[in-house]
């Protein structure tokens, strides 16, 4: 609960210096109150017409503290979106229908392989995957299907979305019983893909890579020569797949999983250039 009092000062100082500042106090106060990311409670306090028409008649501030408190505690999404900016969703094997019904092509999907090395955004930490999991692309962090207005395919928004509740504690973590999406149910239609993913896993195994970039960032010189023998094969091979079979850069990280490079940030890691050669150096 809210102290009502302590929260109609606060929001009466705010008012004093204009609409704007009681706005910003408004979402600062949600923020902390919902855990929210601020972005997201200046999204939610100006979508709600409650609040909007307290503040425009001027009310005092004790009524707008009561409907700020009762706007925090509301057990139901406010639209705000931090969750979508923090991370995307991994899929389940119910989200198929979901996905096709929404459209979403094989650019839209990335692949983390088992056996790799992932930032977990719930749990606030690296850790290295027991099985493969299939997630929506991001751009910025943020779920590729994350709009201006909110997320772009609502309608269809897979299980993780709809099970997540931060109002509740209801996290993703509570789903570990239902079967996830894997590779062979995408690209099940596609018998030349599938067998790429397969060579793949054999030439650029996910634990070796692991292990070798996990060597590199601890300075063992034969483990980042073999990092860097790893990353080089694999930058061919996805150039060869692109050349030979038409699958686009796009569909890649579907197909075969994140590039090595990319993979290498988690390690603390960036390839560089030294003397002309390839180089692992630690990220400043």
């Amino acid at each position: 609960m809210y102290d009502h009092p302590e929260l109609s000062e606060r929001l009466s100082a705010a008012a004093a210096q204009g609409t704007a500042s009681l706005l910003e106090a408004c979402a600062l106060e949600l923020s902390a109150r919902r855990g929210l990311d601020h972005q997201g409670a200046a999204k939610a306090v100006a979508g709600d017409a409650e609040l909007a028409r307290l503040i425009a008649a001027d009310a005092p501030p004790g009524e707008l503290a009561a409907r700020l408190s009762a706007l925090a505690g509301a057990g139901r999404c406010l639209g705000c979106g931090s969750c979508c900016r923090v991370s995307s969703p991994t899929l389940y094997a119910e989200d198929l229908p979901r996905l096709r019904r929404a459209g979403l092509g094989w650019e839209e999907l990335y692949t983390l392989r088992a056996g790799e090395k992932v930032f977990s955004a719930r749990l606030g930490r690296f850790q290295v995957l027991d099985d493969e999991l299939i997630k929506l692309r991001e751009r910025g962090g943020a779920c590729v299907r994350l709009t201006p207005r909110g997320c772009g395919m609502y309608e269809q928004r897979p299980l993780q979305c709809r099970w997540l509740e931060c109002w509740s504690g209801r996290h993703a973590g509570q789903l570990t019983d239902r079967p996830r999406l894997g590779r062979p149910d995408l690209l099940a239609s596609d018998e030349t893909a599938l067998a790429l993913a397969g060579e793949y896993e054999a030439k650029v195994p996910a634990e070796e890579l692991h292990a070798a970039l996990a060597g590199a960032a601890a300075g063992d010189a034969q483990a980042t020569d073999k990092a860097l023998a790893l990353l080089e094969l694999d930058h061919r091979l996805r150039a060869g797949i692109s050349a030979k079979y038409g699958h686009a850069p796009e569909s890649l990280p579907l197909i075969l999983g994140r590039p090595a490079v990319e993979i290498a940030a988690n390690y603390g890691l960036e390839l560089t250039l030294q003397d002309g050669r390839p180089a692992l150096r630690k990220k400043h």
